[in-house]
């Protein structure tokens, strides 16, 4: 299995990525690493809030197998945008 090409062009433009995840979460996320079987991001909105209630300066982790679809963003949302750049 290869780095899905989306994650791959996210982190090197320093883009933000919505995840799609196979059990309903939908994420806004900076992509900090990516490999073969890994995403670690650092999430800037959920639709499940309540699972990143703990600060994790080191990112958060993400099998590839459980990501559903991916989608590079243009801008990070609004009330994110200035704390990227």
């Amino acid at each position: 299995m290869s780095v899905p090409a989306e994650l791959e062009r996210a982190r090197e433009a320093g883009k933000t990525v919505r995840v799609h995840r196979q059990d309903g979460e939908v994420l806004v996320a900076q992509v900090l690493r990516c490999g073969e079987l890994e995403l670690v991001y650092a999430v800037l909105t959920s639709s499940h809030p309540e699972r990143y209630a703990v600060c994790d300066s080191t990112g958060f982790t993400l099998a590839i197998a459980e990501i559903e679809r991916i989608q590079v963003l243009d801008q990070a949302p609004p009330r994110w945008r200035a704390r990227l750049e």
